[in-house]
């Protein structure tokens, strides 16, 4: 999971980022970028191209933003939420009615976008099996991102509040809708056994 909390070098970097101090900003950029990437991979169904364009597209328009942000601001769930606009906007243009469930094989091309470990390795074993893959692709598209955001990121319901824009209470009800939903799909594709493993902890 991705924890999401700023220490005190960051928010240096930040003020730095946003008094024009481009060094700062690139520190910030290789900071965020790998948790960023998998975010938005799997929320543009797996699509490598896709998401290395929109990570940059992120970028440029946090760039652009950035010193109009509060102090105060939680930076990563802020930038969550750049990132899954610049996605919603993607996905309207292309007129999508709901975003699917990635095909791993389109992934392949991911370790060329980001250095170091495969990413789409990583994407994969912190999803824990097929079968929670198997039921997200049949959820609701919101009740879907915020267990994602829960269970992948490691977001706090403030967090993923920001990332929403809706309230602490409004996300936990969300939860609890997305938690329920994923139980039903979960009973009506029959999983049990070693075929469910890895999807308890997404259901509790």
């Amino acid at each position: 999971m991705t924890t999401h909390y700023l220490v005190s070098h960051d928010t240096q970097r930040i003020e730095q980022a946003k008094m024009g101090d481009a060094v700062a900003f690139e520190a910030l950029l290789r900071q965020y970028e790998r948790p960023l990437y998998g975010y938005i991979y799997r929320l543009m169904s797996g699509n490598a191209d896709d998401a290395a364009d929109l990570l940059q597209e992120t970028f440029i328009k946090v760039y652009r933003a950035l010193s109009h942000i509060p102090t105060d601001v939680n930076f990563p769930a802020w930038l969550y939420r750049v990132a899954r606009n610049c996605c919603l906007d993607e996905i309207r243009r292309r007129r999508r009615a709901r975003w699917t469930v990635w095909d791993g094989a389109q992934g392949v091309a991911m370790a060329d976008h980001i250095g170091g470990a495969d990413p789409e390795q990583m994407v994969l074993d912190r999803e824990g099996s097929s079968a929670v893959k198997a039921v997200l692709a049949r959820m609701s598209s919101r009740n879907r991102e915020a267990l994602i955001l829960r269970e992948c990121e490691g977001m706090s319901c403030e967090e993923i509040g920001v990332v929403f824009g809706i309230s602490r209470k409004a996300v936990k009800s969300t939860l609890f809708r997305a938690r329920d939903e994923f139980r039903r799909v979960t009973a009506t594709l029959r999983l049990d056994g070693p075929a469910a493993e890895g999807s308890d902890r997404w259901a509790a």
